[in-house]
């Protein structure tokens, strides 16, 4: 996928996938090496038994956030695949309390890898996670 193409996903308003159409988290904006998800947290969708988001939840929304920034970076026939991915959370996140804002910005793009990094912010624009990863490009394109 191409950056116009993802902006084009973006402006369709459709969820980039399956993960993100089930857990309601949507790339709503992107450039050349970055992009920004949003999610709305909702108890029955995204809670936990704490009464807070699910951290695992955040943290597929965070490897969408870095694969969409990826997205922008390599060929149209390349795929890549996420070989770690290290989450800190900083506070919780509860249900309701406004749109979860993650950007991503890709900090290195190799031939064959790429490092990637993403902090997220509550409604109240306070940092509450943020994470970095690796991921494997595959493909051709890339020289």
């Amino acid at each position: 996928m191409t950056l116009a193409q993802l902006r084009a996903l973006i402006d369709s308003g459709a969820p980039s996938s399956g993960a993100a159409q089930t857990l309601q988290y949507f790339t709503v904006d992107a450039g050349e090496g970055w992009a920004v998800v949003e999610m709305e947290p909702r108890a029955d969708l995204h809670g936990n038994a704490g009464g807070n988001v699910q951290g695992g939840v955040i943290a597929a929304a965070i490897d969408s956030a870095l694969g969409s920034a990826v997205k922008t970076i390599v060929d149209e026939d390349q795929q890549f695949v996420t070989l770690d991915l290290t989450c800190r959370y900083i506070r919780a996140i509860k249900p309701g309390s406004g749109t979860v804002r993650i950007r991503a910005e890709v900090e290195h793009a190799g031939r064959t890898t790429a490092t990637v990094r993403a902090q997220v912010h509550d409604g109240s624009g306070k940092l509450v996670a943020s994470a970095s990863s690796t991921l494997l490009i595959l493909g051709t394109g890339r020289p």
